[in-house]
């Protein structure tokens, strides 16, 4: 009799653990952990997150079968490649279908500006110049020469090609282009992190990026004319630390925004003005980063009022 019982319950168990796999959420047992729900992929993505699932402060990731995978795998070469290639595809796929008239929303753009300094090869920060008093300068202006612009939001529109980069733009990222690749599933959405090889080429900034140009560059400059003044003709650019970032719906894989990190090293001469005369010509060289953002919303405003 104890067999049978012991073997019913067992039985029980087996199904509990099943259903808990196969449906909807997970609950802990645990006190003050979360209810989290468990999304499938819609997409085969080259993630080991096929699901997610939270509870008493723990992550657990699980394949189709429900069983946990481990957070890491080393892939070789030609996988590194395979993942890189299959999520450049989905980042084109998925973007590119927001200029082709079958998506209507609303796109809300957001830039910022930075000026830093470069890194050389060890990664180690490199001076603004060898002059301490332009050096001093420049990290007291740059908060002043630095303002992001007021967001700026589009019409309810199907015609998003003014809303976004430019009216011509097409993603044509490729392989090639791309020294990483990443994906990471949450509960609702999917984010996916493209790192560009450095230095990055021209046609692939044109092609990909905001149309920000040196000239933004030079009018961030052109603030700070009372201490120095910039040599157009000596300055030589150098497109470094490229980023996109693209977050979709989980389970639509529509795009819900994008955003454009774009760096330049700066390499170029001022000479001294005011304070700052006695500097004379001074070599000097940053990083200036370049941040765009774009939220799309395909709410209908009207039905949401």
């Amino acid at each position: 009799m104890n067999k049978k019982l012991f073997s019913l319950i067992s039985l029980v168990l087996v199904f509990s653990m099943l259903f808990a796999f196969a449906g909807c959420s997970f609950t802990g047992a645990g006190e003050g952990e979360e209810e989290t729900t468990i999304h499938k992929r819609t997409s085969d993505l080259p993630t080991e997150q096929l699901y997610k699932v939270s509870g008493d402060g723990v992550t657990h990731y699980l394949d189709a079968e429900g069983n946990e995978l481990e957070n890491t795998t080393v892939l070789d070469e030609a996988g590194i490649e395979a993942k890189n290639t299959r999520l450049v595809e989905y980042y084109n796929i998925n973007v590119n279908k927001l200029v082709d008239g079958s998506t209507t929303a609303v796109v809300t753009r957001n830039e910022g500006k930075s000026l830093g300094r470069q890194s050389d090869a060890d990664g180690n920060s490199v001076a603004y110049s060898e002059n301490s008093y332009v050096n001093a300068a420049i990290d007291s202006l740059k908060k002043y020469m630095l303002v992001t612009r007021d967001t700026e939001t589009s019409e309810y529109t199907n015609d998003l090609n003014d809303a976004l980069p430019g009216a011509d733009y097409v993603s044509t990222l490729t392989f090639n282009d791309v020294e990483s690749a990443t994906c990471v599933d949450g509960d609702t959405t999917r984010k996916v992190v493209i790192t560009l090889k450095s230095p990055v080429s021209e046609a692939v900034i044109d092609g990909n990026f905001d149309k920000e140009d040196i000239d933004a560059v030079y009018a961030e400059f052109d603030k700070a004319s009372d201490y120095m003044e910039i040599d157009k003709s000596a300055t030589k650019l150098e497109y470094v630390n490229c980023v996109i970032e693209v977050v979709t719906d989980l389970e639509t894989d529509e795009v819900l925004s994008i955003k454009y990190i774009k760096g330049i090293n700066v390499n170029t001469v001022v000479t001294g003005k005011g304070k700052l005369e006695s500097a004379g010509e001074v070599p000097v060289c940053f990083l200036y980063t370049y941040t765009v953002e774009y939220a799309i919303d395909r709410t209908n405003p009207e039905e949401a009022e």
